[in-house]
């Protein structure tokens, strides 16, 4: 008897649709991208319980004919692809086909749609990959699909669902992305009867007005660069407005939104010298370039792209956001010195301006890394580094009542003190997360009352988070409440060993719990992990304010009073300590000589 069978038809197509339908928001995804083809100019999405009782998606787009709305629910039949030919040159978006029967397959799907020059519309529901009907019924013109009881028939997949926290984010930030790639068409994105977000398709300017607001909006600067085949348009944001996570990084290839490594990276390079470290700039970008120099099959979602020329492209993003910096830093009189600074014909372009921050310019920033700089960061060099200030006592070499001695700073970063037979080097940063995170978990860090109570707009991903997690917030000191759909009211922060945070930084805060469902941590401690270490990481010291002798040996204390301290909330270590034996072994003494002169 043979070993290898047929599969049932269903079975085979609900194994396919695991490549297309990942979680609600890929449903959502398809569909709008199936709208866009279509030449829709209004999109309206709406879901319920994160999307796995209710998704449909409207559009007032082409519409389909009798035949083809009962061909669109069937495998492998699409009306983007007629030969082989066509894979390596897609212009459109849901190419595939398989869309529309990959969500049938796992769900309960009603396809409602008539053309321009049907006299009446078309029905047709699917249950489990199964067509049950097909009926006309009056309809205007254009397509509406919904899908219900998400995964009712594969409850293994319905398992691996996120929590619906995840899962309702992940849908807002799908629109939210294609409403920006696509900012010339109307998006309206609904849930539990409220519009959470409603662009009015009247370009990308204000498309990031309606989605960030316009005071966030205002402070992005328009690109507009060409070379070639290739151009790169949208907007960038100012290095002043930088984030701590890559969210407001927004991507298009030919208007297909992407997250891509290259991409990222290749703005990050246009900003180097401008941004605090471990920080991100903002900024919405479309990349176009001919469909056979782009592979969007390498990716199941489509989500992912492959560029025959990454350097091209890469070079490309670096001078198109060069230079709508540098005509930003023209227009506000920034600039410092007569060298022309916009983009030239050709694609030449200048250097990056210079932005000025709170103690830090581009022209205090440490010499690019040489050989030697291992070396030359234990040096004293005036203006850079700031090393081993006197900290001893009036009364002794070591600080009454403790066993070290704070002996000073390296670049205002590391605070070294010695401990007997050991040297103890402590990164101030991560110290001083420490010590919060841990004050915020046993409560006590407390809260302060606004004096007045501040109003935060917040975009689409960030007023979907509050809405799960405003409980939650007021626990850590964070006293909000909605007054609009995507307007808060603050009127009470967290206090942090003493200190309280400025209201701007909920902000933060629901940021870092939006990306926490890429984390590693179980979803039961991911709110308290996220909430906390990110209010802790806004409150801490940053790695270049200074600290007063006092300040530091406080700090050294804390760490010898508060052991458990001695990892951050990331999971770094704060502290490194090496002893009288390590030195000496790196300097090639013995075990019992390691006193003796150089």
């Amino acid at each position: 008897m043979g070993r290898i069978e047929r599969l049932d038809p269903v079975v085979s197509s609900q194994i396919a649709a695991g490549e297309v339908v990942e979680r609600p928001a890929s449903v959502v995804k398809e569909l709008v991208e199936n709208s866009l083809d279509a030449g829709a100019a209004r999109i309206i999405v709406e879901f319920e319980d994160a999307g796995l009782t209710l998704i449909r998606v409207s559009d007032n787009g082409s519409g389909m004919s009798s035949r083809d709305a009962v061909l669109s629910v069937e495998r492998f039949a699409t009306s983007k692809l007629s030969s082989i030919e066509d894979l390596s040159n897609i212009a459109s978006l849901g190419f595939r086909g398989e869309a529309l029967p990959s969500i049938a397959s796992c769900s309960r799907l009603v396809l409602e749609t008539k053309a321009e020059d049907e006299d009446s519309g078309t029905e047709v529901l699917v249950e489990g990959g199964v067509l049950v009907k097909t009926s006309e019924k009056g309809l205007p013109v254009g397509t509406t699909v919904t899908v219900r009881e998400l995964f009712f028939n594969t409850p293994a997949r319905l398992k691996f669902v996120r929590s619906r926290s995840s899962e309702r984010q992940a849908i807002v930030d799908t629109v939210m992305r294609l409403a920006l790639a696509w900012p010339h068409i109307s998006f309206t994105l609904k849930t539990g009867g409220k519009t959470i977000l409603a662009t009015s398709g009247q370009g990308l300017r204000n498309a990031l007005m309606d989605i960030f607001g316009p005071e966030a909006a205002s402070s992005f600067s328009p690109v507009s660069w060409n070379e070639g085949h290739l151009s790169v348009s949208g907007f960038t944001g100012n290095p002043s407005n930088y984030r701590r996570q890559r969210d407001r990084q927004i991507f298009s290839v030919n208007g297909r939104p992407v997250k891509d490594p290259v991409l990222s990276r290749a703005l990050d390079y246009a900003y180097t010298g401008l941004l605090p470290h471990r920080t991100y700039p903002q900024a919405v970008l479309d990349v176009r370039l001919p469909p056979d120099q782009v592979d969007v099959n390498v990716h199941p979602t489509k989500s992912q792209v492959k560029f025959t020329d990454e350097q091209a492209l890469r070079r490309g993003i670096r001078r198109a956001v060069a230079a709508a910096l540098s005509e930003r830093a023209l227009s506000a009189g920034s600039r410092e010195d007569d060298e022309p600074s916009r983009m030239r014909a050709g694609g030449s372009y200048a250097a990056p301006p210079r932005y000025s921050f709170p103690g830090r310019t581009r022209d205090s920033l440490p010499p690019a890394r040489d050989p030697l700089s291992g070396f030359r960061s234990l040096v004293p060099t005036p203006g850079v580094l700031d090393l081993w200030k006197p900290s001893r006592s009036d009364t002794g070499d070591t600080l009454p009542g403790h066993t070290w001695e704070y002996l000073g700073s390296i670049a205002d970063t590391y605070l070294v003190a010695s401990a007997g037979s050991s040297l103890i080097i402590v990164d101030k940063h991560a110290l001083m997360e420490s010590l919060v995170y841990r004050a915020m978990r046993q409560g006590e860090s407390g809260s302060q009352d606004l004096l007045m109570a501040e109003i935060i707009r917040l975009d689409p991903v960030e007023a979907s988070v509050f809405e799960d997690y405003k409980d939650a917030l007021l626990e850590t000191g964070f006293n909000a409440r909605l007054v609009g759909d995507r307007t808060v009211m603050v009127s009470s922060v967290p206090l942090v060993l003493g200190k309280a945070l400025p209201p701007e930084s909920l902000r933060d805060v629901l940021a870092r719990l939006a990306s926490g469902g890429k984390s590693s941590v179980s979803p039961e401690r991911m709110l308290d992990v996220a909430r906390i270490a990110t209010a802790a990481c806004h409150a801490s010291v940053r790695a270049r304010e200074s600290l007063s002798r006092e300040g530091a040996a406080a700090l050294i204390q804390a760490l010898e009073t508060q052991p458990e301290a001695s990892t951050c909330p990331h999971g770094r270590p704060v502290a490194r300590e090496l002893t009288l034996k390590e030195i000496g072994e790196y300097f090639g003494r013995s075990s019992h000589g390691g006193g003796g002169p150089i």
